[in-house]
């Protein structure tokens, strides 16, 4: 089976884009690029078991009823990708262990995670070897599969669910899937410092009540990690319809994290104790912010075309999740340190808070500008209303989301090329009422909850 050559072109080609290269390098912690293949591999054997679970897919109301009589071909499309993938990175996996057992450095390659990685730094030619390799070539016979299937007018949602079937069976059957599962799955919880762990036995917590807080840290940490690869994604213009199935995977392990809050700490019934209150308030927010996404933002994204659509809808899913989660892990973090310093559980909240008070300074800035020349009109000077707008687009503009980019700059080049009060008077009324919309979407970002804003501040 000739499955290497192409692999990587084919995956890479699934979708481009053409948004903003706005991220830059974040979180030397452990991430998937350091570790490549072994983590990313477990990752995606963990999406793809998620994925094939309708009940994780980003779908309406009104189209979770028709599950059964939709097409299924644009998800199987990215599931084939998907799939593509397990063998390529099974078969770059074997390369590395091949290449590091030969030259007796196996260890700076693949580093164990506890021993769970013991069986991958066997030769090549043995055991985990084998397994590799009837692994890289099952998911290539899967492949094969699903591009048979496409050739149908439509895919029906029984072959859709077979495929994942014999998919799940087969990872069922690998040894050596398993262990790489666990060891992404254990690594992905340990990339949070141990700032919490270090104060919580200190806390006025109850013994009982500071294992429940670093459990929930843990699963919060968890997802804030499968998030980090989506990212790299957006970072790294990689295919993004292809991170469905990891936002399946967040889905899926969102609702156990709220079940598993349900279940150790609001049974309890004791509503009293502060952590009561806290992690109520995290399983509100989370179910708020989950629907959100997946029955809002994500909805339709496998059938999407275009990339800049398609990045925006990744971009907002992406910046969603992330405040939610990591508001979570502040809240439940300050039951054990009240003075708790949130730079030091992630390096860019500091960057995304100063960032966000900026733009919203800005845009209030400039909508006080617009409202001026919308009022006086005739008695408002035109240049300087375009020397603020371009000020703006010159700056603050970047850090807001992606899909607000457009609408933003159509109603700046409306106004630059407006001409007369006629002309003007309805493109500036039209860009104050959206200016004041946006601002009120800015000012309710997660990191700006305990920043209020000085409504007095005067236009410059």
């Amino acid at each position: 089976m000739n499955t290497s050559s192409s692999l990587s072109d084919e995956f890479e080609l699934i979708d481009s884009r053409t948004g903003p290269s706005q991220y830059s390098e974040r979180d030397s912690r452990v991430s998937y690029e350091a570790h490549e293949p072994r983590y990313e591999l477990g990752l995606w054997i963990q999406a793809v078991r998620s994925y094939f679970d309708a009940r994780n897919h980003p779908l309406q109301d009104a189209e979770q009823s028709s599950i059964l009589t939709r097409d299924w071909s644009n998800e199987l499309v990215i599931a084939r990708h998907t799939i593509l993938r397990l063998s390529q990175l099974s078969l770059r996996l074997l390369h590395l262990e091949g290449a590091s057992s030969s030259a007796g450095r196996a260890s700076d390659v693949i580093e164990p995670v506890d021993g769970a990685l013991d069986a991958v730094h066997r030769s090549s030619t043995g055991k985990a070897g084998l397994s590799l390799v009837t692994f890289a070539e099952v998911m290539g016979d899967l492949a094969a599969l699903c591009e048979a299937l496409l050739k149908a007018p439509e895919v029906g949602f029984f072959a859709w669910s077979a495929v994942g079937k014999i998919l799940l069976r087969e990872i069922e059957r690998s040894e050596i899937a398993g262990t790489l599962e666990r060891a992404e799955y254990q690594n992905a919880a340990a990339t949070l410092p141990d700032v919490i762990f270090d104060k919580a036995p200190d806390s006025n917590l109850a013994t009982e009540d500071v294992g429940n807080v670093t459990a929930v840290v843990a699963h919060l940490t968890r997802l804030l990690h499968r998030l980090r690869f989506i990212e790299s994604c957006l970072k790294r213009d990689r295919p993004l319809k292809q991170t469905l199935p990891i936002f399946c995977l967040i889905y899926a392990e969102s609702r156990a994290t709220m079940e598993f809050v349900d279940s150790r700490v609001l049974s309890l019934g004791e509503t009293e104790r502060p952590i009561f209150d806290a992690l109520d308030g995290l399983n509100y927010a989370m179910a708020m912010e989950l629907r959100k996404v997946f029955s809002k933002e994500l909805v339709g994204i496998a059938s999407m075309q275009e990339s800049p659509s398609i990045y925006a809808m990744v971009e907002n899913a992406h910046g969603l999740l992330r405040d939610c989660f990591q508001q979570s892990v502040v809240g439940v973090a300050q039951l054990v340190d009240t003075t708790i310093d949130v730079s030091r559980l992630f390096d860019t909240f500091q960057t995304r808070l100063e960032q966000s008070l900026t733009l919203r300074k800005d845009l209030w800035t400039l909508l006080q500008t617009v409202k001026r020349a919308e009022q006086e009109r005739d008695g408002f000077p035109i240049s300087r209303l375009l020397e603020k707008l371009n000020a703006f687009r010159e700056g603050s503009l970047r850090y807001l989301m992606y899909k607000d980019w457009e609408a933003c700059e159509r109603f700046m080049e409306e106004v630059a090329a407006a001409r007369g009060v006629l002309e003007m008077t309805p493109v500036v009324h039209r860009f104050c009422a959206y200016l004041e919309m946006l601002f009120g979407q800015v000012n309710m970002r997660g990191v700006l909850l305990s920043h209020e804003f000085d409504y007095d501040t005067e236009e410059s």
